[in-house]
């Protein structure tokens, strides 16, 4: 089972958008575009800068069919049926990961059951028709996308443990940061490209790269943002440089 972190496109701002005037998708990062209705899709890639791979799926989450995406063409990729689902990837993440058209897909929404189909040959038993769907684990399993993460712990509060990449690749040891999160605009007017946040180890105020961010936990017992003395954590925050 493979593990993506995909951000939803489930309104008709938010598709229409897409992953336009991005520069750069981490690995194992991705966008789910819900539609209210399975029908007859298209996409294409104008203004879009990352080389995607373009999975449509059906209502249970089944790859029917998989599409190469190539940066700022205008050619209409076209789903061969009807979809409800579609999901876009790195180019080449489908490939390095063994996952192909008919492997399944869950989580958002998307139904981790199968239906048992009828028993074509005749010396095996017919399934029961009252028998509910049975689960099944997926190929492919969507998680919340780091953005979100972010979000929802900055709504509810919550402290953080994060790795991190620097810009030159150097993978930082883990550091707890605390809301609130707030984001910013990067050099190509990405305005959810550049987090704020409170780094619990400097006692002080850093800017981090969201794309950058390799992982995310909750801190169950932030026991260090507790020893901070309530002046730090008023201070007025500065500008500072992401790394």
């Amino acid at each position: 089972m493979k593990n993506l972190f995909v951000e939803i496109a489930d309104n008709h701002p938010k598709r229409e958008k897409g992953l336009m005037y991005r520069k750069s998708l981490p690995k194992n990062a991705g966008m789910l575009f819900k539609f209210p209705r399975a029908s007859s899709l298209g996409f294409w890639m104008k203004d879009t800068y990352v080389p995607l791979d373009i999975a449509f799926l059906d209502d249970n989450g089944k790859i029917l069919q998989i599409e190469e995406g190539i940066p700022l063409s205008t050619r209409p990729i076209r789903s061969n049926n009807e979809c409800r689902h579609v999901l876009e990837v790195n180019r080449g993440w489908f490939k390095e990961n063994g996952v192909k058209i008919g492997d399944l897909v869950g989580g958002h929404g998307i139904s981790k059951t199968k239906r048992m189909a009828q028993a074509i040959d005749p010396n095996i038993p017919m399934p029961n028709p009252n028998q509910p769907p049975q689960p099944v684990n997926p190929d492919v399993t969507l998680n919340m996308s780091i953005k979100d993460r972010l979000k929802k712990a900055d709504i509810e509060g919550k402290d953080l443990t994060v790795i991190y990449q620097t810009k030159s690749g150097v993978t930082l040891p883990p550091k707890t940061i605390s809301p609130p999160f707030e984001f910013e605009e990067n050099a190509e007017g990405r305005h959810d490209a550049v987090v704020k946040v409170w780094d619990n180890q400097t006692a002080g105020w850093k800017s981090f790269l969201v794309d950058n961010i390799l992982s995310l936990e909750e801190v169950n017992k932030p026991e260090v943002a507790n020893m901070l003395p309530p002046e730090n954590q008023k201070k007025e925050r500065g500008i500072p440089q992401v790394k």
